[in-house]
């Protein structure tokens, strides 16, 4: 008698086989399951897994898929997912539909800080009533990339002066410093906050490190980061980088396929394996 595996077992079975590296007909694999599921949520699980392997075109007919499913009802969570796996435009076709509500105008700040459309991610900032810290990073981010540097460290110092101890926040206010052209103050800060000997503060150094160059002291940062908190996506993210760069491919993807495991489709796998992409 045939016993046939459920979606669950083949989605087990595929994600054994990127972790292993066998890549070969999985995209075919993965559009087989999306094909047999008319949940978006489902096919947005699936397109995960594709952002571990090579390209092909599947992401983008299985993103207009979940485009074409969306609805008042869940289009927020849609665009979100799709905006967590890179698909920004199709994020942004979602949200079109919708009203323009704080949760859908944030959504659409973030998708359009990240394909660089900075005045228009600035103009939407606006429109959001009540911004959040989240909300408040972004900001500074936004000003920084417009060449705002004063106002962007200053957004981030306020940020840091109320939540000195939030790993994003304090991101924020070193990417603020380097991207205004004050490197050593960033080094100053990232040094400094070592004392604790925390994995956040590992993982700060590592990401300044990583900026300036310095990849074999970010590495060592970083990787000192995860032994103390083997869940730290920031550290993994500028570990994965660090092997990538060293031309350390294989244990980039790695890291990048341990990111997924913590959280499908996370946008710092991603960003790792565009590293690899490009060595």
């Amino acid at each position: 008698m045939t016993v046939q595996m459920s979606n669950d077992d083949v989605l087990k079975g595929i994600s054994a086989d990127i972790n292993s590296g066998r890549t070969e007909g999985l995209t075919d694999r993965i559009s087989e399951l999306a094909d047999s599921t008319d949940d978006p949520f489902e096919v947005l699980k699936y397109m995960s897994l594709l952002k571990l392997i090579p390209r092909d075109g599947t992401e983008s007919k299985l993103a207009n898929r979940v485009v074409s499913m969306s609805d008042q009802s869940n289009g927020l969570a849609l665009a979100t997912g799709l905006r967590n796996l890179d698909c920004h435009i199709f994020a942004l076709d979602i949200l079109k539909k919708l009203e323009p509500t704080d949760q859908v105008e944030r959504l659409r700040c973030h998708c359009l800080y990240d394909i660089e459309e900075y005045e228009s991610a600035m103009e939407t900032y606006y429109k959001i009533k009540a911004p959040v810290i989240n909300d408040r990073i972004l900001l500074s981010n936004i000003l920084s990339s417009v060449g705002e540097h004063r106002k962007a460290i200053e957004a981030a110092e306020q940020l840091l002066s109320e939540y000195p101890n939030d790993y994003d926040v304090r991101i924020a206010y070193v990417r603020a410093l380097m991207m205004g052209g004050n490197n050593k103050e960033a080094l100053k800060y990232a040094r400094a906050g070592l004392k604790d000997k925390s994995a956040d503060s590992n993982a700060v150094a590592a990401y300044v490190l990583r900026v300036q160059g310095n990849i074999k002291a970010a590495g060592g940062y970083a990787a000192r980061a995860v032994q103390l908190n083997n869940s730290h996506i920031g550290a993994m993210e500028s570990l994965g980088i660090c092997l990538a760069l060293k031309g350390e491919i294989e244990k980039a993807k790695i890291t990048a396929g341990a990111i997924n495991e913590i959280s499908p489709g996370d946008k710092a796998a991603i960003n790792i394996l565009s590293y690899c992409d490009g060595n």
